[in-house]
């Protein structure tokens, strides 16, 4: 059986075996954090120390960090809450958002008739700020989503003049932060948002826990109980929590070196692929200043088909994706780069390639060399 090469750390990191070791007391403590016995009260400690630490790390106040389970909850509170607390109107959004910002605005129009209008991009995915500042001089006091980096083409957004832009037309910003928050680049200090979507399974926390920064309180999306100051109803995942909050202050801590070790790792993919396929495309921004250091997504020849090569890469131990892993089950080929160009036919031999902690130049090598056994170029 060969090693296992993991390729795909922006669907999901491994968990940090020190993060899991931190977590363990209290998947095993017994008590409900909303009790007010001294079990109950050790476990709402906790809690609101991990949220003292996520808001240290990106300079909010820990009042407004809400516990969700995930960078969709996070985002479907945001999008719902604000349509409900301030009657919005009308959405601007990038075409080419996770689905989880997507969906709900379609949920939205359906279901409040909420108008939603799309922003324009240029061929790289990048917003183009004239057409938003046109869409905010029609519609102001709108909500505007528009994520950090795209989660397929890793293209990063103009996030500073966006907010600058928000705040000039009296509108509100959500920005979805999932796939850049383990490097550090998040500070509400910097720029204003109104709402920040985290998921911690990004940055080598637990799966199935995140944080929703808002600036101010919305209405709540899970009713029920008074857990998270009113905000988000139901019993608070403690060991989740803690682990994410230890993950977050870890990866602060440690961003300079991850951030250069990961740049690295893409020069090289960059420089194999177009040693070993002349005729590979690169989609989105691939430059060091406007992309990801960490994905990098690519159109092989007209011989391959994604999920063929992912299937064999598979076999020889190589795990990468074709698309988003929320959207892997899809038959239809990937919004995001139909949205900035891409034909269905390209987009379905498109790979994606994502790295981190672990993978090393010689991961990359081997990954190149199982693709050059199942493909012979063209141009060779």
């Amino acid at each position: 059986m060969p090693e296992r090469i993991y390729l795909d750390y922006a669907a999901s990191t491994p968990l940090d075996p020190e993060v899991e070791a931190y977590m363990l007391p209290y998947l095993r403590a017994v008590g409900n954090p909303s009790s007010i016995h001294a079990a109950g009260r050790h476990l709402r400690a906790a809690i609101e120390d991990a949220r003292q630490t996520v808001a240290e790390c990106i300079g909010a106040d820990p009042g407004q960090i809400i516990f969700t389970s995930g960078g969709t909850e996070a985002d479907n509170h945001a999008l719902r809450g604000a349509v409900e607390t301030w009657n919005i109107q009308h959405i601007l959004y990038n075409p080419t958002e996770h689905h989880a910002v997507l969906h709900t605005i379609e949920s939205l129009v359906r279901n409040r008739g909420v108008e939603a209008h799309p922003i324009a991009i240029d061929p790289q995915g990048r917003i183009k700020l004239d057409h938003l500042e046109e869409l905010l001089r029609r519609y102001p006091r709108s909500m505007v989503a528009v994520m950090y980096a795209n989660n397929e083409i890793g293209t990063l957004q103009p996030i500073n003049e966006v907010a600058e832009l928000v705040q000039k037309y009296e509108g509100y910003f959500l920005c979805d932060t999932v796939q850049v928050m383990g490097l550090g680049w998040v500070s509400v200090k910097n720029w204003h948002v109104d709402f920040l979507a985290a998921s911690a399974h990004k940055f080598y926390g637990p799966k199935g826990v995140g944080f929703l920064y808002r600036r101010r309180p919305v209405k709540s999306l899970i009713t029920g109980g008074s857990q998270e100051r009113e905000q988000r109803a139901g019993t608070e995942n403690v060991a989740g929590i803690v682990g994410m909050a230890y993950a977050l202050k870890k990866a602060y801590e440690t961003r300079s070196a991850y951030q250069a070790h990961l740049r690295s790792i893409k020069a090289h993919l960059i420089h194999r692929l177009q040693e070993s396929f002349p005729e590979v495309i690169f989609h989105g921004d691939t430059t060091e200043a406007g992309s990801h250091p960490g994905i990098l997504n690519f159109h092989l020849p007209a011989s391959l088909i994604s999920d063929m090569i992912l299937i064999q890469l598979d076999i020889e131990g190589i795990c990468a994706s074709g698309t988003s892993a929320c959207s892997s089950g899809s038959a239809h080929p990937s919004h995001v780069l139909q949205a900035i160009g891409v034909s269905p036919e390209e987009a379905t031999r498109s790979l994606r390639f994502s790295w981190g902690h672990g993978i090393d130049k010689s991961h990359i090598d081997q990954a190149v060399e199982a693709i050059k056994k199942y493909i012979v170029s063209p141009s060779l």
